[in-house]
């Protein structure tokens, strides 16, 4: 079984949505067996963010310094572990120009060991509306029509696309996020799906196969006949858990294993980070 994983969160200085503390999540890593870990809060940061959670940010100033604080705090409990840490971010990208450039400024700020891409927002071409799909889902009252949500939902796989060609991310998280949200599951979006393999071959992104969709839709991330298709294109997979949890670590790595075992999945990305 996989003795790592890159993809964890945590719940530094009580605003972040992991339930342990990093080092109850360093703790049970090394119980399980890891060799290396690398802890991952969410980077949501942007400009127009509306104020949706406690780890959004639209303050510049205050989204460094949070993340420079959360950093510290991982790499503290980090000093007694007895396997190797990493700290990170999964990210939430957003391809304007302002945004990259904000991005770029808080990589040079905060300096962390690696990124994660990842795309959990609907929004408009003009970055003005932004709306996180968990904080769209915890609130029925959210409503969007058929039109404009089939044009945000565009902009999402094109989100993705534009992530990959940034060259920003050490691989892009859980391709199909949208799907928990009953969201492109027609053969009508197979089109952009097939746009996003092919990005990820052409940049050679590794991307992850996310273990915690078999918990949340009985079904891993991305789609299986995505995988089995950048398996072809030997475009490099990393399995991660997603854990939020000291109980999520591992979920399913066995399992993960053996899937991608059986298709003899040629291309396996391991972090030297």
């Amino acid at each position: 079984m996989q003795n790592f994983s890159y993809h964890m969160h945590t719940n530094n200085l009580g605003i972040f949505d992991g339930q342990n503390t990093p080092i109850e999540m360093i703790k049970r890593s090394e119980e399980i067996g890891f060799k290396k870990i690398g802890i991952s809060n969410h980077l949501a940061f942007h400009p127009n963010m509306p104020s949706q959670s406690k780890m959004f940010f639209s303050d510049f100033n205050k989204a460094c310094d949070i993340y420079k604080s959360v950093i510290e705090d991982i790499r503290t409990a980090s000093l007694k572990a007895k396997i190797d840490v990493r700290v990170g971010f999964e990210v939430d990208f957003f391809s304007s120009y302002q945004w990259r450039s904000l991005f770029e400024k808080i990589k040079k700020e905060i300096k962390a060991d690696y990124y994660i891409g990842a795309t959990h927002y609907l929004r408009d071409e003009s970055e003005n509306y932004i709306m996180n799909l968990y904080y769209m889902k915890r609130n029925p009252q959210i409503k969007i029509s058929e039109k404009d949500l089939t044009v945000y939902l565009n902009i999402y796989w094109d989100n993705i696309i534009e992530s990959i060609k940034s060259g920003y991310f050490n691989f892009i998280a859980h391709l199909d996020v949208c799907k928990l949200f009953g969201f492109c599951l027609d053969k009508k979006w197979d089109e952009k799906k097939y746009e996003v393999i092919e990005t990820l071959e052409k940049y050679k992104q590794p991307y992850e196969l996310n273990t915690s969709g078999w918990t949340k839709v009985g079904e891993q991330h991305p789609h299986t006949w995505m995988i089995e298709e950048l398996n072809k294109r030997n475009v490099p997979v990393i399995v991660s858990d997603d854990a939020h949890s000291v109980i999520m670590l591992a979920q399913h790595f066995e399992q993960a294993e053996s899937f991608l075992s059986k298709m003899n999945y040629k291309c396996r990305y391991c972090p030297e980070f």
